[in-house]
């Protein structure tokens, strides 16, 4: 029973986190509310004793501490780590890290990241009040360190470089999708991933029970990611946030007089994790925190110990055993490790880890990240260095970056030179849509890039039976027919023959057809563009939720593996 837990306040003249303070009318420039003890300073043993105290007595068993690494730029929240194991050893409470941030990038970004994590162990893992799991300590990585700076490919040598110099520890990183169980030891989230607006910029006690039904869904699949590879499920419960004050974001989740933290309560009670843990004890900023205030008094901590004492209360949950990583797929003799062994495979993603980038690692390629000011410089991008581009993609992308759209003549001129560009939007039912370098407003090129993606429907025809059937001598080792998805974003945007060139040779892979076996399009295409100004370039367009219906375990090892057959064979050694 957790909570996160930031110790970068102070409220000297060099260090004004809580902006200016108006100590008569309770006031800061920066907070939503007004602390119970005042803007504090987080290196006031003090008020760290009280903090924990209160901790303690309402039924939180550690603190998660947001942690900035060795760097000079980190070095208050070093002395407030140090004071606050001081502390936590003498109050039997426990602490771990939140690993924010991992600068750098390639081998710098690796050794960087061992000898911080490494340095975290030596120094304050074998402490009494550090937590541990089987006497291996803990640390949490946030989403800015898994999912958007470190690379998956990365992950294993960090993991094992860390092992090799602190001993063994437990990782626990940010992000509830199947990549993440595989690479860590757990999985949490610091936010609910994914919440419409209609429940996280505009909740009411009218929408309370559509916002319980989201949630138990969300803790669901968590739980359910992390006990299919008997990794840590650890779910996040908030009271709500505001940052309005601090950032200006102009958004606000109500907490509803507290309805809204004891709805997230019961439901990650309902979900049976291993852990909980709060966003936040004092992110005052972003307005998650549950520390006492002058408005609120203490009604969030007595929240806090009456759902604590039930989750602490529940029996434990036996995890089955772990299902392993396959290396085979049916009807095919190579290893899946081995089946793109030596491909350099350029990837446009926004996550990190994700799992079509894991499963693209898993599968032996090389992994080139891009980004799109990558894509016109043309010895970065082409397609003799990357024969295959992945794009993991949504609905916003940049068509120009120096001059009006270099981006689309750069994707177009890889095409030409022979390269294979790959579409997986991930969460996005319409790819290469909305233009950020012209506002975001709509300016799609998937015609221009000849995908082939057409309208397809908002929602599925009341009543209409839909599957999905797949082309079993191109994508091996799936199982069809399969269920349309019945919940979440059904807008569908199948490819379709008609709206690719005549002359292209155009390969359904994954079909969506009615009862009366009428057609709805392609989930999954590949084409071999046969016609200028693209030929002879290849595409594989996947509609957003194919891998989600299909399993990615299945689905992302067999389209690699139909990749694969698509590519000229590798020189052999002299």
């Amino acid at each position: 029973m957790l909570a996160f837990y930031y110790g970068w306040y102070g409220n000297s003249s060099d260090r004004k986190s809580w902006g200016e303070v108006n100590t008569n009318k309770y006031e800061t420039s920066q907070t939503a509310r007004y602390p119970l003890n005042g803007p504090y300073s987080s290196h006031d043993p003090a008020i760290v004793d009280w903090q924990i105290d209160q901790a303690k007595s309402h039924g939180i068993t550690g603190f998660v501490v947001s942690w900035w690494g060795t760097g000079p730029e980190a070095s208050w929240h070093e002395e407030s780590m140090q004071l606050l194991l001081d502390r936590a050893e003498k109050k039997n409470f426990k602490l771990s890290i939140y690993w924010e941030q991992a600068p750098d990038i390639g081998q710098g970004q690796i050794d960087r990241a061992i000898g911080e994590i490494a340095y975290v162990l030596k120094r304050y893992g074998q402490s009494s009040a550090f937590l541990k799991v089987d006497n291996k300590p803990v640390i949490f990585a946030y989403n800015r360190v898994n999912l958007f700076q470190v690379p998956v490919s990365s992950w294993p040598s960090i993991i094992e470089g860390i092992r090799q110099r602190a001993g063994d520890f437990v990782l626990i990183g940010d992000g509830q999708q199947s990549s993440s169980a595989y690479l860590f030891d757990g999985i949490h989230s610091y936010g609910l991933t994914g919440l419409p607006d209609t429940f996280g910029q505009k909740l009411t006690t009218e929408k309370l029970d559509a916002f319980r039904s989201w949630v138990a869904s969300y803790y669901g699949d968590g739980v359910k990611i992390a006990r299919q590879r008997n990794k840590i499920s650890c779910l996040m419960v908030k009271p709500g946030d505001d940052a309005r004050k601090a950032y200006k974001w102009n958004t606000q989740m109500d907490r509803l007089d507290g309805q809204t933290y004891r709805t997230l309560w019961e439901e990650a009670i309902k979900a049976n994790p291993d852990w909980v843990i709060i966003t936040s004890w004092n992110e005052w900023l972003e307005g998650t925190e549950i520390e006492p205030s002058r408005e609120l008094g203490e009604k969030y901590l007595q929240i806090t110990a009456e759902y604590s004492k039930r989750f602490l209360g529940s029996p434990p949950v036996r995890a089955p055993d772990p299902r392993p990583l396959s290396r085979a797929i049916a009807g095919v003799t190579n290893d899946l490790t081995t089946i793109l062994l030596n491909r350099k495979v350029g990837v446009l993603a926004q996550d990190s880890v994700n799992d079509t980038e894991f499963w693209l690692a898993y599968c032996g390629a090389s992994i080139h990240p891009l980004e799109w000011k990558d894509l016109i410089n043309p010895k970065l991008f082409n397609a003799t260095d990357l024969p295959v581009f992945v794009h993991i993609a949504n609905e916003h992308y940049m068509s120009s970056i120096k001059v009006t759209d270099d981006v689309t003549r750069a994707l177009s001129r890889y095409l030409h030179e022979g390269g294979f560009y790959v579409s997986l939007p991930p969460s996005s039912p319409w790819p290469l849509n909305y233009d950020d370098s012209r506002k975001g407003i709509p300016h799609c090129i998937t015609d221009t890039l000849d995908l082939g993606i057409d309208n397809g429907f908002e929602l599925p025809p009341s009543g209409a039976d839909l599957k999905f059937y797949v082309s079993k001598k191109a994508l091996l080792g799936l199982t069809s027919p399969i269920t349309f998805p019945t919940n979440g974003d059904l807008r569908f945007r199948p490819a379709n023959h008609s709206r690719v060139f005549a002359a292209d040779y155009y390969l359904p892979l994954v079909q969506l057809w009615d009862a009366q076996m009428h057609p709805q399009g392609e989930a999954a295409v590949y084409i071999e563009h046969r016609t200028a100004p693209l030929s002879p370039g290849k595409s594989i367009y996947v509609w957003m939720r194919t891998a989600e219906a299909l399993g990615p375990d299945e689905f992302y090892p067999s389209l690699y593996q139909f990749i694969s057959t698509k590519l000229k064979p590798l020189p052999s050694n002299p």
